[in-house]
């Protein structure tokens, strides 16, 4: 069975993810941040994307321990020392802003894996395809860049261990240039597939008239509520944000961690927006289980 988010009009899908990504943005408080990372690896669960959740899952949470630590040791403002590295101070503030970084930055990158799976270059082509054509080519092209070259990449690599010539063997040396090889077939192979298909699609008259479309997309009632829904969450969020509750104010000197009313207030809203697709799932599946 497939996930209803897949279903839903791709307008839906893009503002799930801007809306979600600026709450994220606003709302720069530790609690909120790691919850909206355990709903987002939840999310990407549903969506079938485990695996490679579970291929960057190390390396996402080795680049936060970086930031956390090298925070700390650049910035010196805080009013809190905790200690002092090489006669530089430690602060609480620092750690804990290092922290909130962490969090966002996982966070967004966890929400792009999402985002990479729902939103295919179908859709993005569909979402443009009016408005602003080589705009929406351009994002998918940016979108697939970096997993075709990793594919590439593993390709070449993979077809020149074979005739013997590995980049893990020999001298430092050695080792480099033959790394520069690989780069070089790399960079060639895809230069001369790109210029083939720009040639290919300037022969067919690409964004000089209008476009068809082979998967038309209708936006329908339950679109247009998903769409009010989503903004009236957002709107809410960002009055609540502008406003202090649900943002920890850090510099100059760490506020208190405790929530009011209206902190645990937004924070239920902010929980809502980021499990929409979780609860439309779950939404689904009683559906299902009750008209089975």
């Amino acid at each position: 069975m497939n996930a209803v988010i897949h279903s839903t009009h791709p307008f839906v899908n893009f503002l799930y993810y801007l809306c979600v990504g600026c709450a994220m943005m606003f709302f720069s408080h530790p609690l909120f941040l790691g919850t909206a990372i355990l709903l987002l690896c939840l999310l990407n669960i549903v969506h079938g994307n485990k695996t490679v959740l579970s291929k960057y899952v190390f390396y996402l949470m080795f680049m936060g321990l970086i930031v956390i630590l090298l925070n700390p040791i650049f910035v010196r403002r805080g009013s809190t020392i905790l200690f002092y590295f090489r006669h530089n101070p430690i602060t609480l503030e620092s750690i804990v802003y290092g922290l909130v970084m962490a969090l966002l930055l996982i966070g967004i990158l966890i929400l792009f894996l999402s985002f990479h799976q729902v939103l295919n270059g179908r859709k993005f082509m569909f979402l443009f395809r009016k408005v602003w054509p080589q705009l929406g080519l351009l994002l998918m092209l940016t979108i697939r860049f970096v997993p075709l070259f990793i594919r590439r990449w593993k390709e070449i690599y993979d077809t020149q261990k074979v005739r013997q010539y590995s980049m893990t063997e020999g001298s430092i040396k050695v080792r480099a240039q033959r790394g520069m090889l690989y780069m070089q077939k790399l960079l060639t192979w895809s230069l001369e597939e790109a210029l083939q298909s720009a040639e290919s699609m300037k022969a067919r008259g690409y964004g000089t008239s209008k476009r068809s479309v082979y998967h038309l997309y209708h936006l329908t009632i339950r679109d247009i509520g998903m769409i009010v829904f989503l903004l009236s969450l957002t709107g809410i969020a960002i009055v609540g944000a502008q406003q202090g509750y649900g943002v920890l104010t850090i510099y100059p000197e760490l506020e208190s961690w405790t929530f009011t009313l209206l902190d645990w207030t937004y924070f239920i809203v902010f929980i809502l927006l980021v499990s929409f697709p979780i609860l439309l799932e779950g939404g689904e599946h009683v559906r299902w289980r009750l008209l089975k």
